[in-house]
């Protein structure tokens, strides 16, 4: 059962900026700007004075991004220690400051009067999607176009795709911290590279790593004689070891050079599972001191799509031994969290609106996007948690003032005496952003829960000055 989060009491107790001012400046941030994820930093804060110690605060020649995040970073690390496996999806999004006048630091983006920098966080989730926290962000700015041709020559260090093994190289770091927990790094096609799959388990490499096929590799031959076949038409050859069903959320249908075709539906995706164990030859660039590795392999493939264009297959990479059926469906399972992160980055984007802010340097935004992750993982535990855990009581995450005036407002009756669900209540706050509740809806998502939540923090103020006597016909 989770401990009471009294705002983000939890996420700065660890802070040291080595000034109790600064310290207490950012806890004051952070409240505020959950309060209104995404006004601006002035509509945000209270006063005048606030928006002047906000902006004096980001632009502290002292404050880093990595400082902002330390503090939350601790509290999830103790969190991921509660948990017997927890996920750690990573990816990266562009940061789009392109149009605006130039900012001082900011890089490329895909063309040349572009600008902006690039983002790859790593988020911590339990298999049954509870968001635990943010473990890792690393950022970088593009200097120069570049080609292909030029990129190639790169050392596999200086490649940006190298995030990916850091991103993993994060992930391990837990493990080695979290001894009784299992830690899986996910990441999606752009993780395949021969640097990350080397990560077999070892005495070194504690967190197992699980990666969406990108290249058909060639297999290692024991023995001359045997079949030459590639990654992909080895595994065909297994026989189906089960089934797995899930809802395919709407996106975009792409062809085969990737060029957008036509939009995705939502609808309800079956598909056959095979698995195998396979070695890996060493690519023909790669370095003498890379060796064939052992890995196993899940393939999925649908088998109810109504054409081959929107047919939904995935060969999955992973360095977590699958023996067994079992296994390979929980694998599948473990996959399917990674969208997670893409509600994280709609989040930050949509709900904190961080493309939106008008800072003078890189430094500044960075720190100022530092804060708002912690603010966007907050926005989705809440969103998660009430599907998770619904049955426990409200008031270990939400304050008196806070749900007292969203159930009275929504029931126009006077709230209980005993707290309600957390369920009822995120529901209750759901339908202040715009969710209609109705039976076909589901849960909610997380665009009408920060909507919800600001206007959960006006009601909440109101019931402070006013208590039981306010009336809800004011505020409706």
């Amino acid at each position: 059962m989770p401990e009471k989060l009294n705002r983000f009491i939890e996420e700065t107790k660890a802070a040291k900026f080595g000034d109790a001012r600064l310290t207490k400046r950012f806890g004051n941030l952070l409240n505020s700007l959950m309060n209104a994820p995404n006004k601006s930093i002035i509509g945000a804060c209270k006063s005048w004075k606030e928006t002047i110690a906000a902006y004096r605060f980001f632009n502290h020649k002292n404050i880093t991004e990595n400082e902002i995040l330390a503090p939350h970073q601790s509290a999830t690390l103790e969190r991921i220690k509660n948990e017997r496996i927890v996920l750690i999806p990573q990816d990266t999004t562009e940061i789009n400051f392109s149009g605006r006048k130039k900012i001082k630091g900011m890089g490329y983006l895909n063309q040349e009067k572009s600008q902006g920098f690039y983002l790859h966080p790593g988020l911590a989730i339990t298999p049954e999607r509870s968001c635990l926290g943010v473990i890792d962000a690393q950022n970088w700015v593009r200097e120069e176009l570049g080609t292909s041709q030029s990129r190639n020559k790169k050392l596999i260090e200086e490649k940006e795709s190298y995030c990916w093994v850091k991103g993993y190289e994060a992930a391990n770091a837990i493990a080695i911290e979290a001894q009784d927990s299992i830690i899986v790094s996910i990441a999606d096609r752009e993780g395949d590279i021969y640097e990350l799959l080397e990560k077999t388990p070892s005495e070194l490499n504690k967190a197992y790593w699980l990666v969406r096929c990108q290249h058909n590799r060639k297999l290692f031959k024991e023995k001359e004689d045997d079949i030459d076949l590639q990654l992909r038409e080895r595994v065909k050859r297994c026989e189906p070891i089960g089934e797995i069903e899930f809802q395919m959320s709407p996106g975009t249908i792409y062809n085969r050079d990737k060029k957008k075709r036509k939009p995705r539906k939502t609808r309800t995706v079956r598909q056959e599972v095979r698995t195998c164990s396979l070695t890996l030859k060493v690519p023909e660039k790669k370095t003498k001191n890379s060796k064939p590795v052992t890995i196993y392999v899940v393939h999925c493939s649908e088998i109810n799509a109504h054409n081959e264009e929107e047919k939904i297959e995935w060969f999955l990479l992973t360095s977590f031994p699958v023996n067994d059926a079992k296994t390979a469906l929980e694998i599948v399972s473990w996959y399917l969290c990674r969208w997670l992160i893409e509600i994280f980055f709609k989040i930050l984007k949509s709900g904190c609106t961080i493309e939106e802010l008008q800072f003078e340097t890189l430094k500044a935004t960075k720190n100022c996007i530092a804060l708002y992750l912690i603010i966007a993982w907050r926005i989705l535990y809440l969103t998660m948690l009430g599907r998770n855990c619904p049955n426990i009581s409200c008031d270990l995450v939400f304050e008196a003032n806070e749900w007292q005036s969203v159930y009275m407002i929504i029931t126009k009756k006077a709230p209980p005496k005993d707290p309600p669900t957390l369920n009822e209540i995120i529901i209750m706050i759901a339908k202040l952003g715009g969710f209609l509740a109705r039976k076909s809806d589901g849960y909610p998502g997380p665009q009408v829960m920060w909507i919800g939540i600001q206007r959960m923090k006006d009601f909440a103020l109101a019931w402070e000055v006013f208590g039981p006597s306010m009336e809800y016909k004011t505020y409706v």
